[in-house]
C-alpha cells in the first residue's frame, strides 16, 4: 500500500529539485500569497503576516514532501499534517485549495457565517484537514499519540506538526517534547516557525533529530528534510526561519488576527505578489 502510494504521489526515496522545479514552487507559492490576501481581504479581517510567512514552506510540505492525494484525503496510508498554529489558518486553506483539496471558490466566503472555512477550522468539514487546529495545550502530546498510533502500521504515514517558536518556548511545550523524546516515534515530524532573523531553540529540543531550514528557500527545505530517516529513531524536528514573504509591513499584526486590509493596501500587495509570479513563470 506505502509502494503504491509513493508511486501515485510520494516522496521519491532519492530527491533532486531542479532549478526548474524551484521556480515552479515559487510560482505557487506567488499565487497561495495572492490567494490569502484575496480571502483575508473579502473578509475584511483576518491574519495576513503569519500566513505570508508560512505559505513557501506549506507549499514545500504539500507538493514536495507529504505523501498524499488530493483526489483521496481520507486514504489510509497518507502522510498526516496537523496544525499548531491558529494564525497560520488562511496560509493552510489557501495551500489546500491550491493542491486540490477543494474549490478556490470556498476561500472567497472565509470567516462567512454558515461557510466550510471558519477563523477556527472544523476538521471534520475540510477535505485535507486531519485533526483540529490545536490552540491551547497539550497540542504536541496529541500529535504524539496520533504518530504512535500510526507507528504500529506496516505503512508508518507520518505525522507533521506546525508550531510557532513562541509556543515552543513555553515551559508546558517542553515537558511535552521532553515526554515525546523518550518514546520510539521515528514517524512525528515537529516543524518549529520561527519569525526572526535566524533560527533559535534548536539545541533545547534534546532527544530529538533536529535540522534546521529557511521557508522561502526549497534547497535548504529540500536538503534538511532529505536527510532525515523516519522509519528508525527518535522523533524528528525541523527549526524554519520564515519572515514575510516579501511584502510590505502594513502596520503590526494584533494577536487577535482582527486586522483588517484596506482596499489601498491590498492592491498595493497584490501588485507586488503579480510582479513576483511573472517573474517565476
Amino acid at each position: 500500500m506505502r509502494k503504491f502510494l509513493r508511486k501515485d504521489c510520494g516522496r521519491p526515496a532519492v530527491k533532486q529539485m531542479d532549478e526548474r522545479r524551484i521556480e515552479e514552487l515559487k510560482y505557487i507559492s506567488s499565487e497561495v500569497r495572492k490567494d490569502i490576501l484575496r480571502m483575508v481581504g473579502m473578509a475584511r479581517s483576518g491574519p495576513y503576516e503569519t500566513p505570508l510567512a508560512t505559505a513557501s514552506l506549506l507549499v514545500y510540505l504539500y507538493w514536495e514532501e507529504l505523501v498524499l492525494i488530493p483526489a483521496e484525503p481520507r486514504r489510509d496510508d497518507r502522510d498526516r499534517f496537523v496544525l499548531g498554529m491558529p494564525e497560520a489558518v488562511p496560509a493552510l486553506y489557501a495551500a489546500l485549495a491550491r493542491r486540490g483539496f477543494f474549490e478556490r471558490e470556498h476561500l472567497w466566503h472565509y470567516r462567512r457565517l454558515g461557510a466550510m472555512l471558519q477563523a477556527h477550522p472544523d476538521f471534520r468539514r475540510i477535505p485535507g484537514m486531519d485533526a483540529p487546529c490545536f490552540t491551547v495545550q497539550p497540542s504536541l502530546s496529541a500529535a504524539a499519540a496520533l504518530a504512535g498510533e500510526l507507528s504500529r502500521r506496516s505503512f508508518k504515514p507520518r505525522v507533521a506538526f506546525l508550531v510557532s517558536e513562541n509556543a515552543f518556548r513555553s515551559d508546558e511545550f517542553a515537558e511535552e517534547a521532553a515526554r515525546a523524546a523518550e518514546e520510539p516515534i521515528p514517524n512525528l515530524f515537529m516543524i518549529v516557525v520561527s519569525k526572526q532573523n535566524g533560527v533559535s531553540g534548536i539545541s533545547a529540543c534534546s532527544g530529538w533529530d533536529v535540522r534546521g531550514a529557511v521557508a522561502d528557500d526549497f534547497d535548504s527545505l529540500e536538503s534538511a528534510c532529505a536527510s532525515l530517516d523516519f522509519s528508525s529513531g527518535a522523533p524528528k524536528a525541523l527549526f524554519v526561519s520564515a519572515r514575510g514573504g516579501g511584502i510590505p509591513r502594513f502596520g503590526s499584526e494584533p494577536e487577535d488576527g482582527a486586522h483588517s486590509l484596506s482596499l489601498g493596501e491590498l492592491d498595493q500587495a497584490l501588485e507586488e505578489l503579480e510582479v513576483r509570479s511573472d517573474e517565476h513563470r
